[in-house]
């Protein structure tokens, strides 16, 4: 799935600085955009929305969406990213004729799955009013939309628009957000958000119509990947469990928030963390132009000449290149995030003091920086390994991650406040250790892997 990243690359190398800036930028806007935008407009939208509702109306209105935000990811993960390997395999066999039936079964499947708990939530749980009620659903189904279609983002080759279509939908949000919560408070803001959240997913659903056209046939054939790669169903499900494990934990903390409506957050660590992500955007854009799409060439060249009966000195040869280029483009990474993780640590006073963050963020802010960079070099190992099909190794790390973030956040949570954050900062140094140990055992092994391991005339 590293096909945008080709075009970007091109993009980066027209030999002018304007264009590795907007390479970047696009770069950026294309990995990150769901969340990318939902953190820009979140903010935004609070500050605008100081000048209309009162703070718990604002409080209401930011927990929904990390709410939506949140439960959305988690449950739409298995669904996702078996849909991704799908789409990846009909790329591969260069034909995508069942492109748009797997948009459509994918989508029918989501909904259909999550309609009951999020009704049954908002409707007999949380007590808000029936227009708030409506909306607050409603905009579940346009994130859960939103995070299926972004799958398709990476095959397409329309990167200025798609960057143009999430620059709109915040505009959109914005402006109809200062139109809306004047007169309708909570809802007003939750449909303007909406309205934005729409036209990006419509938005985008027309884009991948136009580049796979036809009639969307068999629409539930993806369904059969749920049993020949459980791996990877579990795998997103448990990974993207880990990424919130530790928010949700520390929402039964002494400073956590009871809204009115019975919805439980803990706004300084939820606040602190978001923050905190917005670090990896770089190191995100530059994996994606530079070094999944060099990767990637060697991974091929390494795999092609095995088919056409390459020698056993080319197949080193090869190998060995493999090797070098996965250690160059990991200290590349690991260089870049550092460098910006520790200059956002030294900087977080003045930083949070910008965004008008309070005090009691400053160590769950450097914490989740320092986690952040961990976490974005595990992401890129567990990247790699997937490229390899390693599934269980995958699985495993997210499994790891899961099970330290839980037990070491739910320990900081009772050695207080200046430990807040350090539960998930360990939990991904974990993860990264362990995921290195099993890639560089995985890498050394490789054409034992390739011919014997994943050989099917072997088994």
């Amino acid at each position: 799935m590293a096909g945008i990243g080709f075009v970007l690359r091109k993009l980066s190398q027209r030999g002018d600085l304007s264009g590795v800036v907007m390479s970047f930028l696009y770069a950026s806007v294309i990995s990150s955009g769901p969340w990318l935008f939902t953190i820009m407009s979140l903010g935004l939208l609070v500050l605008i929305g100081n000048q209309f509702l009162a703070l718990a109306e604002l409080s209401e209105f930011r927990i929904i969406i990390i709410y939506n935000f949140a439960f959305s990811l988690v449950f739409s993960a298995p669904v996702f990213m078996v849909a991704t390997r799908f789409l990846s395999d009909l790329i591969y066999a260069r034909n995508v004729s069942a492109a748009p039936g797997l948009l459509l079964g994918a989508l029918m499947l989501l909904f259909g799955l999550q309609a009951p708990i999020v009704i049954i939530f908002y409707l007999y749980y949380a007590d808000l009013t029936p227009w708030v009620q409506l909306v607050a659903v409603t905009n579940y189904f346009l994130i859960t939309g939103i995070w299926l279609v972004s799958v398709f983002m990476s095959a397409l080759k329309e990167y200025a628009a798609i960057s143009r279509t999430f620059g709109l939908g915040m505009l959109i949000a914005l402006a109809c957000t200062m139109l809306l919560a004047p007169y309708f408070s909570i809802a007003g803001m939750l449909m303007g958000f909406n309205l934005g959240l729409a036209y990006i997913f419509f938005n985008l659903i027309a884009r991948v119509l136009a580049e796979y056209p036809g009639t969307p046939r068999q629409p539930f054939a993806f369904l059969r990947y749920f049993k020949s790669h459980w791996e990877i169903v579990l795998s997103g499900f448990v990974y993207n469990l880990a990424i919130w494990v530790d928010k949700w934990i520390m929402w039964f903390s002494p400073q956590r928030d009871v809204h009115q409506s019975g919805l439980v957050s803990y706004p300084h660590y939820d606040g602190a963390m978001f923050l905190s992500y917005l670090t990896i955007v770089p190191a995100i854009a530059v994996f994606t132009i530079a070094i999944e799409t060099r990767f990637f060439e060697q991974y091929l060249r390494f795999y092609q000449d095995i088919q056409n009966h390459a020698n056993y000195e080319r197949i080193e040869k090869n190998h060995r290149q493999l090797w070098a280029g996965i250690i160059a483009s990991a200290r590349n990474i690991i260089i870049l995030q550092l460098t910006i993780a520790l200059g956002v640590i030294l900087l977080a006073p003045l930083i949070l003091q910008s965004v008008q963050a309070s005090s009691m963020q400053l160590s769950m802010f450097r914490f989740g920086v320092l986690g952040a960079a961990f976490h974005v070099f595990t992401m890129f190992l567990m990247i790699v390994l997937s490229y390899f099909d390693a599934r269980l190794k995958v699985l495993t790390i997210a499994l790891v991650f899961l099970f330290a973030n839980s037990l070491i956040t739910w320990a900081s949570l009772h050695l207080g406040l200046a430990w807040y954050g350090w539960g998930y900062a360990m939990a991904v140094i974990i993860s990264f250790a362990v995921a290195y140990v099993m890639l560089v055992r995985h890498l050394q092994q490789l054409p034992y892997q390739t011919f014997i391991i994943r050989n099917e005339s072997v088994k």
